[in-house]
């Protein structure tokens, strides 16, 4: 499993800057905060979480229980978290097989290729699910 730093490191990557102070800026977080965070006398705040989640693409939850996991004390607590990260993670790879899947059955023919229309994939925050709507092809209304 990644570290926290291992995200930020990623984002700042992704962004292409090369100075701190940009890093800071593109991330909305104080230059301090980033160099804290890279020395490791600090771990992240869920609001740099949210923000290098946004930047690599990804679900918040995944960076801020990456960061959750590191900062507890407790043994038990840690290992709460990992299992929460485990299980996140096996849920994201299901919704991406579902995306992999899902598109794959978006080709349409030539025929039908006006007429399709493509599926949508959503995750519904809090309810831990993942709905697809189904690809359906509308006959073309005339008038």
């Amino acid at each position: 499993m990644k570290q926290s730093i291992e995200y930020l490191q990623d984002a700042i990557e992704k962004l292409g800057v090369e100075s701190d102070t940009k890093a800071a800026e593109a991330l909305k977080i104080s230059k301090q905060a980033i160099c804290s965070y890279r020395s490791g006398e600090r771990i992240m705040d869920d609001f740099t979480c949210i923000m290098v989640a946004k930047t690599l693409g990804i679900d918040g939850m995944e960076v801020i229980a990456a960061a959750q996991m590191e900062r507890e004390k407790s043994e038990e607590r840690r290992e709460i978290w990992a299992d929460f990260r485990k299980k996140f993670g096996v849920k994201m790879g299901i919704a991406g097989l579902a995306v992999a899947m899902t598109i794959g059955s978006l080709t349409p023919t030539k025929a039908s290729a006006q007429t399709a229309e493509f599926d949508t994939i959503y995750s519904q925050k809090g309810a831990g699910g993942l709905y697809i709507m189904s690809n359906m092809l509308c006959p073309t209304r005339r008038r």
